[in-house]
């Protein structure tokens, strides 16, 4: 089981609230005593709330009420905003909060003009500035699609203020739209473009013919090199007085023996490697049938 932490916690009621706490307080769903803050509204939202839940339509806020586009009196700058946990992880009971992006518990935040990135501290260079924006934030965010899940870009030519729809974020010019960033942490330092799988298989497989190729070089250098070493070992010299008895050299024969020994030892290993790589690292990695195989079964990137 996990260790659920401060599972009641009544540290933002005053003293004098304390005593006033029930017995089996929120039990099988009875009406909870917690603290509670309340809601600093602006004249053009109409909140709904229920315990520490809400929803406030109104305009573009994402803090106090002179933020965001409804504080610069923009026009088309609607907005949803439903939040759990205002004022977490210890709420002040009956304080006057503001929207905080950073602090509330959980939140879905829905704006016809708002910049998204800015409201939730969210880093990286595809920034959407006055445009409409959707932000999911809460300790773990779970999307689940039974029969799959799809994210895209670019459905429309236009985005909502009627402009073209911009292919910010996109590193390679002549790109036909804006792409997709997953930043772990909020550091995109060091982000680098998806890899597409079935290009890498290609290159790879252009790549290991090229090894292939090589390999036979070489074993076509060592064979020829071992019919000279024996060449080499069977070398004689003429004796002097001439035709007497001949002999190899001995300086020759010696190095001859070595080299051949080295060039069969070689062609033993050239052998080995090509095994490796033509049958187990093709076999592990590039077959669709194997479990290493470098693309995902279910997963594609464009």
């Amino acid at each position: 089981m996990p260790n659920i932490v401060d599972s009641v916690n009544y540290s933002g009621f005053p003293p004098e609230l304390l005593e006033r706490i029930p017995e089996k307080n929120g039990v099988n769903g009875r009406a909870m005593f917690e603290p509670i803050p309340k809601y600093l509204s602006s004249p053009c939202e109409h909140v709904i709330h229920k315990g520490n839940s809400w929803i406030v339509l109104g305009r573009d806020r994402p803090g106090v009420r002179s933020s965001g586009y409804a504080g610069d009196g923009h026009t088309q700058a609607s907005s949803i905003d439903i939040v759990v946990g205002r004022g977490a992880p210890s709420p002040p009971h009956q304080m006057d909060l503001d929207p905080s992006f950073s602090n509330d518990a959980a939140r879905i935040y829905i704006s016809q003009k708002t910049d998204i990135d800015d409201n939730f501290r969210i880093r990286g260079r595809n920034r959407s500035v006055a445009k409409s924006g959707i932000g999911i934030k809460a300790d773990a965010v779970r999307i689940i699609g039974t029969e799959g899940i799809k994210l895209v870009t670019r459905t429309t030519s236009t985005n909502s203020r009627g402009a073209g729809a911009s292919p910010s974020g996109v590193e390679f010019s002549g790109s036909p739209g804006a792409g997709i960033d997953i930043i772990a942490l909020n550091d995109e330092e060091g982000l680098q473009p998806m890899v597409k799988g079935k290009n890498l298989v290609d290159a790879f497989s252009a790549l290991e013919e090229r090894i292939n190729a090589l390999s036979a070089l070489v074993l076509n250098f060592l064979q020829a090199q071992a019919s000279f070493n024996g060449s080499i070992t069977t070398h004689t010299h003429v004796s002097i007085p001439v035709g007497g008895p001949t002999a190899p050299s001995i300086e020759l024969l010696a190095a001859g023996v070595n080299a051949s020994l080295n060039s069969a030892e070689a062609m033993v290993d050239n052998f080995t490697e090509r095994i490796n790589l033509n049958i187990n690292w093709h076999n592990n990695y590039l077959s669709p049938i194997s479990p290493n195989y470098i693309c995902s079964e279910y997963n594609k990137v464009n």
